[in-house]
């Protein structure tokens, strides 16, 4: 029994050539049975047959409503993200600047930007802030994690074009459109008294653009800072009150530069391309800088000099060539951002970089990755040794996107701590599309990672971007032995304490979705939300070794009772999938191997056994069995897996075919047309039902309705001879609708249940309820009618287009017996219908509070106890209930109120320092820092309960200096009885602040020894690094002076 299966509309077919379309490769197949004469359609029905069987009795009595369970998904495209690794939240923002932040599953909180422009950027700060910089530019947005709301807006006066925040630091840095930079104290909003004036106006007064092109904290020094304007780049010592050094890139003739370079030149002879980043190497020691004509070049931070000028496949490009230099005609994209990625070590890095691989017209499909290794020594290497090193990387690597959208943006998930601009050793990278939808690298492997369990259910439904979507019930026993009930946590987000409750469930029920580049989700949806940790995926790409758009799921249906499925691709190839156990399976197999990798080409023919192509990391789930080939029949238009064994599929030629997954062969193989008008007709809807064909007979078969796109409804039975061979019979057609029909369900008109077949069925003697009429409900987008062998029963129109989805629920009555009525969703009119059966009398009409797209409404679907999985749009859908049958399962975490999104308990990590030894100059201490922008020392009484918040769990607070490194952050867990003692309480130090704010003696002593210990370990471990640097130094000399002499005697 599957309760709404996801077809989409389609339009009326067109007058097709009958005998081109009996000619293709289909029409060899034989199938196992002879065709029957066949019926004319029936145009004319026989008066209305009165039922005084009342199948949704009592129903009318329900509260109805709309009880949201769970919404999945965002609204709007989504165009930018933060990730915050201590308190363990992301956040996104769409174009309509809903602000989504994320926790662990059902953490989820959701609020919007009040401004016309939309938000540009987001960035987690201390812990408790999130800010979101408006796209007007002169906007700065500050967000509560505590309390939940925008606490207050800053405002510039000039347009912001570029700014950087530092996680520890309540401070934003801000480049304006006139070249200032200035500073704003997130927790007030005040101003600070920092104003750097331009220094390229001061250095170039004739440049008339001196905006700031970017700014970025030293990674190792908040008091000093990089500053990028488009002819020159600076670092600002704060304290100091003054640039310490310059970088101007000037290209002279006949050095290529990069490939957009437009080579126009000074009156010096120079051509300086404009800046567009800069960037800190994770130790502070050097610096990159990227330019408008796609130039990389690197810098010494601590001299000041040029070590070396690339391009993402050339080296040295700022040397003359000798040859003549002429502007390209195709432009390559531009660099549209740059990362300086670490590792764990941050003497291990990489540049990861969006843009300047491929040309203009092509867009944005790749991201480029270069991998230096382990920094060599600064001080005993040469500028040459330096050059060599950013020019020759260690390796090289291209990571595909494959999406029709562009790459917009991408950033990384830090899990190592949130410093080094939020690239301290990255798992994975978001990736951004212009489609408004996510994908997710595995970095530094680079292979895209669609892995539900790591993600939260809303982030997880958009990555990949979803194509179709169904859903279907699922016994509960079957359920509770296919998902875990206390899965393994492998979510990068744990941060948050939800409120919203999980729900009894009453029945089982599934939501089935299908991806872009071949990915299957099937989603336990019996306890109101779709939990990411219980689910179970098919990799697709995998199996066929093709993650291209054409191998995106177009159709999905799912056999509960037998745990069969089958999909369709884009391209109408079809693939047929069952539960069980994998007989490839080999522990700790790589993810996406499969068993035959290597043979990459699937084998010939029409129909091919894809069984041995099953993944090898997999022990047990949904395996390969059967691949058929779509050969000139063209896209699939209806797909129906029934729970007997048989799977129906139609595609746009007409053609219609059912497999016997017994034997996996085809047991009927037709081409529908309208032989006396000569009109083509497709199928656009399956469905299998189980009783007799009329009242007269006493014997029951299984039968299999065609919806087509005329309106047609056609009927065949499925036989079995002394054998055991299947052979299919058409037994009538009935023109029953007024356009394509999208739904077609069959209903025990005893009962009121769906009568899909089963294997009791059809293994044991019929019961009197199964030896009924069934009926057969056909639904098409401006009508449904109701009929009973070839009597109409009722009928109901509404206007064209109105009908979206339509499906079977139930419920229990006061009298303890249960009723059933069909849900009708409209989207058109964004109302839902309950009409009662077979009547189809309206019980109840529900508005319902969301703004709905016809296109995907199609794609919604009924379920059991009155839950209606609603398809919003593109990117959005949501779980609901219309009868408020759902129990809430509450326990102390979730006493109505929203959900926590800040944690008390969790200590912001020390900021990374310095090696003075290197740096030369003493970094500036945070007292010094806040006293140099605000004036004063910083209070310890706080002006907002925010403030006081952040400065519990900053790194800063003296109170916090003996537990910081050593605090283990506690999260929620939503599977443990009890939770920890203390999870969401404010950090205990177990030494304690004296009357002046400070500790006493004997405390100030131990940490005092401990400091003095812990920097005696990074000075030895400096030593031990420089002698071994001089070690390798010496005898590397040797080596040269050897082959020297032996040069010197050879000649």
């Amino acid at each position: 029994m599957v309760l709404g299966k996801g077809n989409q509309l389609f339009g009326k077919s067109k007058k097709k050539n009958a005998e081109k379309r009996s000619s293709n490769n289909w029409g060899a197949f034989t199938t196992g049975g002879e065709q029957t004469s066949v019926k004319k359609p029936t145009l004319k029905f026989p008066g209305l047959r009165k039922s005084g069987n009342n199948l949704s009795k009592g129903l009318e009595d329900l509260k109805y409503g709309v009880f949201e369970l769970q919404k999945l998904g965002e609204t709007g495209k989504i165009r930018c993200l933060a990730y915050d690794p201590i308190q363990s939240l992301m956040a996104v923002c769409t174009d309509l600047n809903h602000v989504t932040i994320f926790g662990q599953a059902r953490v989820r909180y959701t609020l919007r930007i009040d401004s016309v422009n939309a938000v540009k950027a987001l960035r987690f700060v201390e812990g408790v802030f999130l800010i979101a910089v408006d796209g007007s530019d002169t906007a700065i947005h500050v967000i509560s994690l505590f309390s939940r709301k925008v606490v207050r807006t800053i405002s510039t006066r000039y347009p912001i074009t570029a700014f950087d925040t530092d996680y520890s630091l309540q401070f934003i840095f801000v480049g304006l459109k006139n070249g200032d930079v200035k500073a704003y104290d997130i927790e007030t909003g005040r101003p600070t008294y920092l104003s750097i004036r331009s220094e390229q106006r001061k250095m170039l007064p004739g440049e008339v653009d001196t905006h700031v092109c970017d700014i970025k904290f030293h990674p190792r020094d908040f008091g000093t800072i990089l500053i990028a304007y488009p002819k020159v780049c600076i670092i600002f010592s704060l304290i100091e009150d003054k640039t310490v050094h310059t970088f101007t890139y000037g290209l002279p003739k006949a050095a290529p530069g990069g490939p957009n370079a437009s080579y126009t030149y000074n009156a010096d002879g120079y051509y300086y391309p404009s800046v567009t980043h800069c960037l800190w190497h994770p130790n502070g020691l050097h610096i990159a800088t990227t330019y408008d004509d796609n130039s990389i070049v690197f810098w010494d931070a601590q001299t000041g000099e040029r070590l070396i000028a690339r391009t993402l496949f050339d080296s040295y490009v700022d040397i003359p060539t000798g040859e003549s230099l002429q502007p390209e005609d195709v432009k390559m994209t531009p660099i549209k951002n740059i990362q300086w990625i670490c590792g764990s070590d941050p003497e291990k890095t990489s540049l990861l970089i969006l843009g300047g691989d491929s040309y203009v017209n092509e867009g944005y499909h790749q991201l480029v990755r270069m991998d230096f290794g382990k920094m060599i020594s600064y001080s005993m290497s040469s500028y040459k040794h330096m050059a060599d090193y950013y020019g020759q990387p260690k390796q090289q690597n291209i990571f595909a996107i494959h999406s029709k959208a562009d790459v917009y943006d991408f950033i990384a998930l830090p899990q190592k701590s949130p410093f080094f601009d939020g690239n301290h050793n990255p798992t994975l990278i978001a990736v951004v599309l212009t489609d408004g939808s996510l994908k997710f690298l595995n970095y530094p492997i680079g292979n895209l990672s669609y892995e539900a369990c790591r993600f939260p259910s809303t982030i997880s439904w958009l990555n990949p971007k979803i194509t179709c979507s169904s859903s279907s019930y699922l016994d509960r026993r079957i359920l509770n032995s296919v998902y875990d009930p206390f899965p393994e946590n492998r979510s990068i987000l744990k941060g948050g304490i939800p409120s919203k409750p999980k729900f009894k469930a009453e029945a089982g029920s599934v939501v089935v979705t299908g991806h872009e580049s071949g990915f299957i989700r099937i989603w336990n949806s019996s306890q109101g939300d779709l939990n990411s940790g219980a689910v179970l995926e098919i990799d697709l790409a995998a199996i066929l070794q093709n993650d291209s758009l054409e191998c995106s799921v177009s159709k999905i249906s799912f056999a509960p009772d037998q745990m069969e499925l089958s999909c369709s691709l884009f391209d109408g190839t079809v693939l047929l999938f069952s539960y069980q156990e994998n007989k490839h399976y080999k522990p700790g197999a790589v993810s996406g191997l499969t068993n035959q990798m290597g043979n990459l080409a699937i084998g010939e023919g029409a129909i091919v056994n894809i069984s041995s192509r099953a993944p090898l990391d997999v022990k047990r789930g949904f395996m390969p069995v059967l691949l058929l080939r779509p050969l000139e029949n063209g896209k699939v238009t209806a797909l129906c897996n029934s729970n007997v064994g048989f799977v129906a599929i139609g595609y746009e030629s007409g053609r219609l075919l059912v497999i016997d997954r017994r034997g996996n062969v085809v047991i009927f193989n037709t081409l529908l047309e309208e032989k006396g008008l000569s009109i083509g007709m497709s199928p656009t809807s399956i469905q299998f039902g189980f009783g007799r064909l009329n009242d007269s007979l006493e014997k029951c078969t299984v039968f299999m309705y065609v919806g087509t796109s005329i309106g047609r409804l056609m009927t065949y039975s499925i036989n079995s001879d002394s054998r055991g061979r299947f052979s299919v019979h058409e037994v009538n057609q009935l023109d029953t609708n007024d356009s394509d029909i999208i739904d077609i369900i069959s209903l025990n008109s005893l009962t009121g249940r769906p009568c899909s077949p089963n294997m009791y069925q059809m293994s044991a003697n019929p019961t009197e309820v199964d030896l009924s009429t069934p009926y057969i409900i056909s639904v098409s987008s401006s009508d449904i009618r109701i009929t009973k062998g070839e009597s109409k029963v009722a009928h109901k129109t509404y206007s064209k287009g109105s009908i979206s989805k339509t499906g079977i629920t139930g419920a229990k009555t006061a009298d303890g017996s249960i009723s059933f009525c069909l849900e009708v969703i409209m989207a058109k009119t964004k109302k839902s219908a309950i009409l009662s059966l077979p009547t189809l009398s309206e019980i109840c009409v529900i508005g319902l509070p969301y703004r709905i797209d016809p296109e995907y409404a199609v794609q919604s679907s009924i379920l059991p106890l009155g839950d209606a999985f609603l398809r919003l749009s593109e990117t959005e859908a949501v779980l609901i209930n219309v009868m408020n049958l759902r129990k809430a399962i509450r326990g102390p975490e979730t006493e109505n109120h929203d959900d926590v999104l800040f944690l008390k308990n969790i200590m912001i990590p020390s900021r990374p320092k310095a090696n003075q030894l290197l740096k030369g100059t003493a970094s500036v201490t945070f007292d010094d820092f806040y006293r140099l922008l605000m004036g004063e020392n910083k209070k310890v009484v706080s002006q907002s309960e925010e403030s006081r918040l952040a400065w519990n769990i900053s790194p800063y607070n003296s109170a916090n200096f003996s537990i910081l490194g050593t605090s283990k952050p506690h999260y929620y867990d939503p599977y443990a009885l009890s939770q920890h003692i203390e999870l969401n309480k404010s950090p205990r130090s177990s030494y304690k602040p004296g009357t002046h704010n400070s500790w006493n003696l004997e405390n100030l002593k131990k940490y005092a020894n401990s400091a003095v210990e812990r920097g005696t370990d990074k000075v030895g471990n400096y030593v031990s690094d420089m002698n071994d640097d001089f070690d390798k130094f010496v005898s590397q000399t040797k080596k040269d002076a050897m082959k020297s002499i032996f040069k010197g005697a050879l000649n």
